[in-house]
């Protein structure tokens, strides 16, 4: 019988990262996340190399403390099939595939919920794109 995990990334779970990320990190300011939806790449395809690395380092942390809050580190998934729902705040048009969700895929791997993140052992990847004013969201659908 198949499997199926929902991780949701929301305003609520986002909260709750920054109050950890806080407690670790005393002295900083600035959250290093300001949206629980994937940066498009038209974000982070303009910095510089190592502005690059440390953003996609802060939401490959944020996927792994994500997944270790729903309780799903280290299940070790080696075939399934990962479905991303965005549900923008805005009903302005939102290229869905820019918002390729490479940085929490690393983070799914980092946190040993998947084995590995290429072709042979997540196929296929579908990206979704919905509207909702009161929730804004990305719901991440991993069927095993």
């Amino acid at each position: 019988m198949p499997k199926q995990i929902i991780l949701v990334f929301d305003d609520n779970i986002l909260k709750k990262y920054l109050q950890h990320y806080f407690k670790l990190h005393l002295r900083r300011k600035k959250p290093p996340i300001d949206s629980p939806l994937h940066p498009s790449i038209n974000k982070w395809f303009v910095m510089k190399r190592p502005q690059m690395n440390d953003f996609k380092q802060k939401w490959k942390d944020f996927a792994v403390w994500v997944v270790d809050y729903y309780g799903y580190t280290n299940l070790q998934i080696d075939k399934c099939s990962i479905t991303y729902k965005f549900y923008f705040p805005t009903k302005r048009k939102q290229d869905v595939d820019n918002r390729t969700p490479k940085f929490l895929n690393d983070g799914l791997v980092a946190s040993g919920m998947l084995v590995e993140d290429d072709y042979t052992h997540v196929n296929p990847i579908i990206l979704w794109g919905g509207y909702d004013k009161e929730n804004s969201r990305m719901e991440v659908i991993i069927d095993y």
